[in-house]
């Protein structure tokens, strides 16, 4: 889940290439996770495509998300690339539109 002022307001679904690591446990991550992906993996993510459209809530929304799974609602599909230029990463994340709104930033 992402949070905005302690509320819910986005649903996030990640995979990251098992060349890069085999395991991570929840007790590695951090609120940012291109932290964790530099400091403990070496790898800097630096180009993503982000694409925007209208997608519905997966059924293993967790309760506390604001949207019940099957609601249509923003979605957004992100490939990742590293600094060797491998793709390394995809998401698809899911925004509660009535409480927030899509912001993508890479410095």
């Amino acid at each position: 889940l992402r949070y905005l002022k302690g509320i819910p307001v986005g649903l996030e679904e990640l995979w990251l290439d098992g060349d890069c690591v085999a395991e991570i446990s929840k007790q590695d991550l951090s609120e940012s996770l291109y932290l964790y992906y530099r400091r403990a993996l070496g790898l800097w993510v630096m180009r993503a495509d982000d694409s925007v459209g209208l997608g519905i809530v997966p059924n293993w929304t967790p309760s506390e998300f604001t949207l019940q799974a099957g609601v249509a609602t923003v979605q957004i599909d992100r490939l990742s690339w590293s600094q060797t230029g491998a793709a390394i990463e995809a998401s698809r994340s899911w925004i509660d539109t009535s409480k927030a709104r899509y912001v993508a930033r890479l410095r």
